[in-house]
């Protein structure tokens, strides 16, 4: 895929961006007492383990085949996204929502400093930096698809949850500068603690989203209509192919796609492409029928064999994520024995 350089560079500056920020939210909050700047700790905390868990993936992922799974190892990226997921909603929302609550029932004063909002600030720049990263990186990926269909079909995990933690992040550290001022203002910790519930719900949502969506991946999703629409398109033009049926595809990794389809080859046309050898041989069919025949039906073989590997080139030099194609021979509508010497349709 073009795109899965900048994938992981996103990911990585993401990972590095929010490992400083983690341990600067945390000494703020251990000086403050700030609800809000406890969940923004655990928030960039919950990041920066899930962007560690996307790196991994996204490394273990690029795997050659092997015989114990000849397919690759792409399924990797999307079971560490998965697991991102998961990190999201148990780290980012589970801890989160219950500070802010367990701060609602037992208010505390919290300790407003100048300092904080210059902590926030960094984190708006910082995260508004890895953020344009990965707006850049679907950009370069999603070709004529709008933004919220790449998000929705998009088979690369990984930088989409990129986008949506770091957007959530510049979007918590304007709820945590408006909760905590409120605070300052009001005297009063209900509002630091509200901001930390409304952080810890909006992470839940993207957990529950990106798990959605990976668990669709994890299962074997199929291509997009518009990819299996291109192939089918390509086959029927194909002199050599009566019929398509049976079309069934899978994503397998960020890059690689499989699909097969069932083809009624054109017998007729493959026929043809011997009548120069036929004239040159005709000789032969008198003296031994049974070696003119498999001779001939070598050569039928082989005209079938070169024009699948030439239909699987082309294909691929229009979908490169096309590395698995199956075009099996599909026999509907011929003449088959029966039993009792009658024939079927």
């Amino acid at each position: 895929m073009a795109g899965d350089g900048s994938s992981k560079g996103a990911v990585l500056a993401a990972l590095m961006a929010n490992t400083g920020l983690t341990v600067l939210k945390f000494a703020a909050f251990a000086v403050t007492g700030s609800g809000t700047m406890f969940s923004e700790a655990m928030h960039t905390l919950a990041d920066t383990a899930n962007q560690g868990l996307l790196f991994i993936g996204i490394k273990r992922s690029e795997r050659k085949p092997d015989a114990l799974f000849t397919y690759g190892y792409g399924g990797e990226r999307f079971l560490y996204a998965l697991l991102s997921a998961v990190g999201i909603f148990v780290l980012g929302c589970g801890v989160t929502v219950y500070h802010g609550v367990s701060s609602l029932l037992h208010p505390h004063p919290v300790q407003i400093k100048w300092w904080l909002f210059l902590i926030l600030g960094i984190s708006f720049v910082v995260n508004g930096y890895v953020l344009l990263m990965a707006i850049k990186a679907i950009n370069q990926q999603r070709g004529e698809q709008s933004f919220m269909e790449f998000l929705k079909t998009t088979n690369d995990p990984t930088i989409a949850a990129v986008l949506l933690e770091d957007g959530i992040a510049c979007g918590g550290v304007m709820i945590a500068v408006v909760c905590i001022a409120l605070s300052a203002l009001l005297k009063s910790p209900v509002p630091d603690s509200v901001g930390s519930i409304i952080i810890g719900g909006l992470l839940g949502v993207v957990a529950i989203w990106l798990g959605y969506q990976n668990r669709s991946l994890i299962l074997g999703r199929a291509v997009r209509q518009e990819v299996q629409d291109l192939v089918v398109g390509y086959l029927k033009q194909q002199p050599s192919i009566d019929r398509v049926r049976g079309i069934q595809s899978r994503i397998i990794g960020a890059d690689t796609y499989k699909i097969k389809a069932e083809i009624d080859w054109n017998g007729r046309w493959f026929g043809e492409l011997q009548v120069e050898w036929l004239e040159d041989n005709k000789g032969k069919l008198g003296a031994d029928v049974k070696d003119f025949a498999g001779e001939f039906g070598e050569r039928i073989t082989e005209a079938v064999a070169l024009e699948i590997d030439r239909i699987e080139v082309a294909l691929r030099e229009q979908v490169p994520e096309l590395k698995f194609i199956d075009l099996e021979g599909d026999a509907t509508g011929m003449p088959t024995k029966m039993e009792g010497g009658e024939v079927a349709p």
